[in-house]
């Protein structure tokens, strides 16, 4: 048995844009101070306990969920706080009384080079985003990070 050789794409890391906003002509452009994009997918599965059997064959898979956050070198407050994130109006991603929205227009632009050696755009799509929670590290020697946290339907993403 011989191993298969294979090459992967490369993720440089380096996000160029963070798009939020209602459409893709309404919202917020994000270009600069973008620190990480991280999602998981959160899929759990419980065994079966039967009664009198020592071990448990099948599983129940819970449906999967998926949360993310992005960190940022600036609070972003116009994007998270300012920018109509829906159809109805005055709608954010998140307000000051805690209230969270779907953000209908929520993209990640990452350049990547494929294995092929070509330089690609790499979109995530946060479907059915939410913002749930936001925080700051700050130090006296070190650049402050926003970090913001949220939930999502799905996370996809295409090559360009």
């Amino acid at each position: 048995m011989a191993l298969t050789d294979t090459k992967s794409e490369k993720v440089p890391g380096r996000i160029t844009h963070v798009y939020i906003g209602k459409s893709s002509t309404v919202g917020l452009d994000i270009s600069s101070g973008i620190v990480s994009f991280d999602y998981r997918r959160n899929h759990d599965a419980t065994r079966y306990n039967y009664p009198g059997r020592a071990t448990a064959p099948d599983i129940f898979q819970h449906p999967s969920t998926f949360s993310w956050e992005l960190k940022f070198l600036s609070d972003c407050r116009a994007a998270f706080f300012d920018t109509d994130v829906t159809a109805v109006a005055d709608q954010k991603a998140l307000d000051d009384d805690g209230i969270s929205y779907p953000i209908t227009w929520f993209k990640v632009i990452v350049p990547i080079i494929d294995k092929a050696g070509a330089t690609k755009t790499r979109t995530y799509t946060i479907t059915g985003g939410y913002v749930l929670r936001n925080s700051a590290y700050i130090g006296d020697d070190e650049d402050a990070v926003y970090v913001y946290e949220g939930d999502a339907e799905y996370i996809s993403y295409a090559d360009t």
